[in-house]
């Protein structure tokens, strides 16, 4: 609960430190390490949660790309596969091992968002998102910040 708390604190004040409404900001001193949160929502035929039933346990899976895995975040709840994705436009893959004999594949297309400021930027928006070869609708807040698809297995 301290972890989530400390990300979730972390992130805050990285918004608030690369907010460019501000007039004077000196956009060269602000370093944002943040980038942009996707999330997976797993979930049978009849929409229960296989993470919170537990069907999947978060500390058996992994997720990597270009042969690194990636962390998962804690974030809201553990009832979602949620992670960093690459900053860069276009395609990523990204392995997601549930055991060694249940491994599926996420294509993740980013693009490059047009801003009238660089500062904690550049931006990027996930554009399509493919699972195991099948496209799925994605699913954005209002700020374009947070993407999560749900993918029934």
């Amino acid at each position: 609960m301290k972890l989530k708390i400390a990300i979730l604190l972390f992130i805050i004040i990285l918004n608030n430190a690369c907010d460019v409404s501000q007039e004077g900001t000196d956009c060269a001193l602000v370093d944002c390490a943040v980038g942009q949160l996707f999330s997976v929502e797993l979930i049978d035929n009849d929409g229960n949660n296989l993470i919170t039933n537990g069907t999947y346990a978060i500390s058996e899976i992994s997720i990597t790309t270009n042969e690194s895995e990636i962390d998962l975040i804690p974030f809201n709840s553990n009832d979602f596969l949620n992670f960093i994705v690459e900053n860069k436009s276009g395609e990523s893959i990204y392995t997601i091992r549930f055991s060694e004999s249940e491994i599926d594949t996420l294509n993740l297309n980013l693009v490059e968002l047009n801003q009238t400021s660089v500062c904690c930027g550049p931006y990027y928006a996930v554009q399509s998102a493919t699972y195991n070869g099948t496209d799925h609708e994605i699913l954005a807040n209002e700020n374009d910040d947070f993407f999560k698809i749900t993918v029934v297995k």
